[in-house]
């Protein structure tokens, strides 16, 4: 198992533990859509359109499906959302949905 794989279940062990409240932590999935080498940044591009920004570009490339875990800052809002945690999950999702 990997050491990220082995990272999120300790995360979810311990908000199941300590009980945060669902509502202020949920799963999403997007594709990378920018890569800022000189910032150090990646953007996604979640399936509803919606955009989200964390550092550590050095694992990814353009088209990657990510799952997320974010954080809804106890808003309604979801442009206010942040990324607590970001874990690559496939290569070129987009291109296997498109069938190439």
């Amino acid at each position: 198992m990997k050491i990220a794989t082995i990272a999120t279940i300790i995360t979810i062990i311990i908000i199941a533990l300590f009980g945060i409240a669902t509502a202020e932590v949920y799963p999403e999935t997007a594709r990378v859509v920018e890569l800022d080498y000189t910032e150090d940044t990646v953007t996604v591009e979640t399936f509803n359109g919606h955009m989200f920004v964390f550092e550590g570009c050095e694992d990814y490339a353009l088209d990657d499906c990510v799952s997320l875990i974010m954080e809804d800052n106890e808003t309604e809002l979801v442009y206010d959302d942040e990324v607590v945690k970001a874990q690559y999950s496939a290569w070129a999702l987009i291109n296997w949905y498109k069938g190439e």
